[in-house]
């Protein structure tokens, strides 16, 4: 997905937030914004949004002396989000289909996204959560059937991680796989927002449901062309790959393998081009090409 004159504004809002994590010294703030609207005027908009992202956050990183920005929204999400684990559990084993419930609290869990929104808002994360099984139940079946019948019969499944917190509803959807033989669970090689790394995959409790694997790439997103051989080797062998997050659908969803996309649709953008509504949550199937 190329980039919009829309998703402009966004990035910017972005950077603002988050330099004012770390300082609130104007002056400090200032610089950073004409270094980052002097890399937005060059952009290349027929680059994803995920790359650009990439670009304006490695400019606050550096200006900021720190290299992870949203390190403490990341550990409170992954607190809050183990916090509410154990009853997101109980729900799931008691649920009629408990791997729909699990697919669906791993899509409640994207809406510990601080990109599109930085800051917390305890009503919308705990709506999001409060709603899992209502939305579980209006899944497609036969699109579910699919997913599952094919985690069942794979060799190989990879998990592409979205944000820290998140992970721990994808510890939950991991143990409900009907099978885990070979299990990997891809994050950002260093901080980018709030992406997981491997640290807060850990921190989730995926080391023990999944193998971690860094992505090589610090982009909000999968560039496959910026990815390790190491990741690669493993996207292309998996026998399903499974995309958390709109990040990942704005960079894959073009890729010519098939492609599992479980995310919630926070984006106008991409509710506008695509046909979605915003809060959608979407368990898209992408056939190969």
């Amino acid at each position: 997905m190329r980039t919009s004159l829309d998703c402009l504004p966004c990035i910017v809002r972005q950077a603002v937030d988050a330099s004012r994590m770390v300082t609130d010294d104007e002056a400090a703030l200032l610089k950073i914004m004409k270094l980052v609207f002097e890399k937005l005027a060059h952009a290349d908009l027929s680059a994803t949004p995920p790359e650009i992202v990439r670009e304006v956050h490695a400019v606050i990183r550096r200006e900021l002396h720190d290299a992870d920005p949203f390190l403490p929204i990341k550990k409170k999400s992954t607190q809050r989000a183990l916090d509410i684990a154990a009853s997101a559990k109980l729900a799931i084993e008691r649920a009629g289909n408990p791997f729909a419930a699990a697919l669906a609290f791993s899509i409640a869990g994207n809406i510990l996204d601080f990109g599109m929104r930085s800051d917390w808002n305890e009503a919308i994360i705990s709506e999001s959560f409060s709603k899992a099984l209502e939305r579980s139940i209006k899944f497609d079946d036969a699109v579910l059937a699919r997913l599952h019948d094919e985690i069942a019969t794979a060799n190989m499944v990879l998990v592409l991680g979205d944000n820290a917190g998140e992970a721990v509803f994808d510890r939950l959807l991991i143990e409900h796989f009907p099978q885990r033989k070979n299990v990997f669970y891809a994050v950002k090689s260093s901080p980018v927002i709030n992406d997981a790394t491997r640290e807060d995959a850990v921190a989730a409790g995926i080391d023990e449901v999944a193998a971690i694997v860094s992505n090589g790439a610090d982009i909000p997103g999968t560039i496959l062309g910026e990815c390790s051989a190491e990741f690669l080797r493993i996207f292309h062998a998996a026998d399903v790959v499974i995309s958390k997050g709109q990040g990942n659908f704005e960079t894959l969803n073009e890729d010519e393998r098939k492609i599992w996309f479980l995310f919630q649709v926070k984006c106008p953008v991409i509710a506008n081009h695509y046909e979605y509504s915003v809060g959608d949550w979407m368990v898209l199937e992408k056939e190969k090409k």
